[in-house]
This record gives C-alpha cells, structure tokens and sequence, in this order.
C-alpha cells in the first residue's frame, strides 16, 4: 500500500453532503476526477467549524502516512508543502474530537460482507489467527445478537483474561520496534529472546494463547486478531500527539489552544528523548460503517484529554515500513513537529 495519494477524500460537508474531492498535484483533473481547489475545500472546513468544536493543526510529517486514511468525519487534512529534502511533508489538518457517530448495530454473524470488507477478516502477518483460535474466539461471542455485543464482548473478555507482557521495559528509554513484511526491526529493544518478543507482542494468535500483550499497538493488533476471528472487518490504526514539543528543538512550535488539553509531551527537558509518541488502537466495521474501538467503542480516543491525528489504518500493521523514519534520533530528527496548533469554538 502506498503511503502518499493524489487525491483528498473528505466526507461529507455541511453545506451539501457532497463528496469533496482535491487533488494535490497540479492541473484541473485527474482521469474522470475533477480536482477541486484548495480555497473550496477550506470553505468547506470552515463551514463545519462553524457548528463544532474544531482544533486546527499545521505539521511537518514524514511517511510512513496515507493521506486517504486520514481523512475522514473526525478529521479533515491535506498538504500544504509537498515532500522536502529531509522526507517532511506540511501538512494542514482541522480536528472535530467531539464527533460521535450515529449508527444501529448490524445483526451478528454477518453476512453478505463484499470482497473488500472480507479481506479485513482474513487473519494477517501481525493480526493473525489459526483455526483454534478462530474457534475459541467464536465460542466467546456466541451469544452476540449483533456486531457490537460481539466488540463489546472481545473488549471485555481480553480486559479480563489477559495481562500486559512482564517484559523489561525502561521508560526513559525511546523503545519503538515493529515488524513490516517478514522482518523484524527494533530500537533499544529489551533484553529478551526474538522469539519471544514476537509471541508477546506481535502476533496475535500466540498472545491469544499466552493470555498476554505489550503496549498500545500490540493490544491493538491482539485485539484486531480476535475480532476478525469473530467474522467482523477490522483495521489496526495509529494517531500521533500534536502537543508535543522539545527544549532542545529549533522548530517553530505555536500553542494557541483555548480549551485545556493534556500537555505531558510539551516543552520536555533538555537531552531526554519521549518514550511516548504515539497510540494505536482500531476501526471496525459496525452498522454497515467503520468506527473507532479502543477499550470503548464510538470514540474519538479513548484517552479525551490527548489531542490526536491518525496517520495511517490499515488491515495489519507489518504492510507499514517505518524504517525510514522511526529508528532515528527522537529529539533532533523525529518523524513530526507540529508548527501550529490552536482551537475554535463553535458559531452557532
């Protein structure tokens, strides 16, 4: 999957509930898709700004992200400066954090799921499953009349049959490792075997066996293992935090928010690196469309007091290369800086 896009797809707009479509590179169409200007597409924005709660974010970003995926009723982004020398895109984001959707739940097993629905349920690399599971999995939602008692009884059931991995973890140490493809790649990692690294934290058939998990994206993906074990689509997504700054960074950072958010990651000591950068957690297919599940379902994040942005959502988290940008100096040479961010109450 490729992680940058021609096109901006927004949903739909207050004025007319039209598809907005903008096309990032140059020229008036694309194919059969008229491109619509970047002043059209900010009306738009400050049109639903005018009825919500909204945070405006301007961020130096580099891939891996998918600008697709990060569109979509909780946030509205596109680019403002393409890719420069060091790998960072400008991006300009509109955040709605009190979006709550409306849905009814759709009766469980599902059936007549398309094609594409049905490859969120195929067991991945990371979000795996074997038959055993699958089975042990299907006996735990059994009494589900619908798709959301069967979240809701996967959430519950892993929040009390399952523990966090007793791992040697070192917070003041950055500690990031991920596995893209059939490798593996770690920073600072612990001094534990990889094979058990890998049953602990990555793969979710053998976490499911172990009863055990690592941290957010491990959860994530153990979780996203159980639910489309369970028949229902799923994709593991990851957010990063904008208020987040650096004594010892020369970007420009600007906090103009009103509201009160979480400001744990700001203005951090000189020479000390975060070992907290980002969250993962998961969309899921429900009442016929996709929604956030964390430890709750319908959420914006479950943690209301960080101001997040999703980068990326995808069926497994191993189709994601972070190489290029992951692995390196957190302080001076991180994946993202935020430039600006600040907030606007509604209008109306």
């Amino acid at each position: 999957m490729p992680y940058s896009t021609l096109y901006d797809f927004h949903g739909e707009s207050v004025a007319g509930g039209s598809i907005v479509i903008v096309c990032v590179g140059s020229g008036e169409a694309e194919g059969s898709i008229v491109c619509v200007s970047t002043g059209a597409l900010v009306s738009v924005w400050e049109e639903r700004r005018e009825y919500v709660y909204s945070v405006h974010i301007i961020m130096k970003l580099r891939q891996p992200f998918d600008l697709s995926a990060m569109n979509d009723m909780y946030q509205d982004v596109m680019v403002v400066e393409e890719e420069d020398t060091l790998g960072y895109t400008i991006i300009d984001a509109i955040i709605y954090p009190e979006t709550i959707f409306a849905f009814v739940p759709s009766s469980y097993p599902l059936n007549n799921l398309n094609n594409e629905l049905l490859s969120f349920t195929e067991p991945g690399i990371s979000a795996n499953y074997s038959p055993e599971m699958q089975a042990a999995v299907l006996d735990i939602v059994e009494s589900a009349k619908n798709d959301v008692e069967a979240v809701e009884t996967i959430l519950s059931w892993t929040e009390k049959n399952t523990s966090l991995a007793d791992l040697p973890y070192q917070p003041e140490i950055f500690y990031f490792s991920y596995v893209y493809k059939d490798q593996v790649f770690l920073r600072n990692p612990p001094d534990l075997s990889p094979t058990r690294m890998l049953n602990d934290l990555f793969y979710a058939n053998s976490m499911f066996e172990k009863r055990v998990h690592g941290t957010c994206c491990s959860t994530a993906t153990f979780k996203c293992g159980m639910i489309k074990a369970a028949g229902i689509p799923c994709k593991t997504i990851q957010t990063l935090f904008p208020i987040f700054s650096h004594k010892d960074q020369t970007e420009p950072y600007e906090n103009n928010l009103n509201r009160t958010w979480g400001k744990k990651f700001e203005n951090q000591p000189s020479g000390k690196e975060s070992w907290w950068a980002n969250h993962c957690f998961m969309e899921v297919y429900l009442g016929s469309q996709w929604i956030r599940v964390d430890n709750n379902i319908n959420i914006y994040h479950d943690a209301q007091e960080w101001l997040s942005i999703k980068i990326i959502s995808v069926a497994d988290l191993t189709e994601v290369d972070f190489s290029r940008t992951y692995p390196v100096d957190w302080i001076y040479n991180r994946p993202y800086y935020t430039l600006l961010v600040e907030d606007q109450e509604p209008i109306h």
